[in-house]
């Protein structure tokens, strides 16, 4: 099954789309990011782990200064995709025209952040959502394809996602204390995959397939890309 079928009808497909040199190099910024964020704090820099792999340095963090880590990991997931190579990626011109062929639909808006899969933090690992949770045309509701850029190999054991594989029609998620959570049972009766995305691989998913994080032993960085509708 090529790509534009399995999209068709899973709901999503794995496109190799970037050099994995370049989508690897682009962890530079995140690195970049929290050592930026990390000399603006009254903590001394040493105790941010410079020196750590970016794939242990939250972790490390984690084990002396809790809030400290979560505050890193807060300030890269709102701010790390504005680096100069992670914009590179969001801007290549094969990221929208992919996301075109497989959605069979013109594509404009696109919101970029980057997301992460992080072993101290397993309460922040999404649970089973869809990117479209309220399909009312408006603010996510226009968001049509969304483009899932690990930037390091992932997959079931090292911070991939699963998917609820089955075009929907519309969403499963329900309302409750925790936003638009997808219920176990909704998803009874879907086969559920773990798809292998080496680095410079995009995950494309409809705007209603549902999906969520697996847990990684290092931390995992990955670039999102949600493409709006015209």
């Amino acid at each position: 099954m090529n790509a534009e079928a399995r999209f068709a009808d899973q709901g999503y497909a794995t496109v190799p789309l970037f050099d994995p040199e370049l989508v690897g190099a682009a962890q530079a910024d995140v690195a970049e990011h929290i050592d930026r964020v990390s000399r603006a704090l009254y903590l001394p820099f040493e105790q941010s782990c410079p020196d750590a792999p970016l794939s242990q340095r939250i972790d490390r963090v984690f084990a002396h200064e809790r809030s400290v880590a979560n505050l890193l990991r807060v300030a890269v997931c709102t701010d790390a995709h504005r680096g100069p190579r992670l914009q590179a990626l969001v801007n290549d011109r094969k990221l929208i025209e992919t996301a075109e062929r497989l959605g069979c639909r013109a594509l404009s808006g696109k919101i970029a952040r980057v997301r992460a899969s992080i072993a101290c933090f397993p309460e922040h690992r999404h649970a089973w959502h869809s990117d479209v949770a309220r399909d009312d045309g408006t603010g996510c509701g226009k968001v049509a394809v969304t483009a899932w850029i690990p930037l390091s190999d992932a997959g079931p054991g090292n911070g991939g996602l699963e998917i609820a594989a089955g075009r929907q029609p519309a969403p499963l998620a329900s309302q409750g204390d925790d936003g638009f959570e997808i219920p176990e049972w909704r998803l009874t009766g879907l086969p559920r995959v773990r798809p292998e995305c080496p680095a410079g691989t995009a995950l494309f998913l409809d705007r209603f397939t549902p999906h969520r994080t697996l847990p990684a032993k290092a931390t995992r960085f990955a670039l999102v890309v949600w493409l709006k509708a015209v």
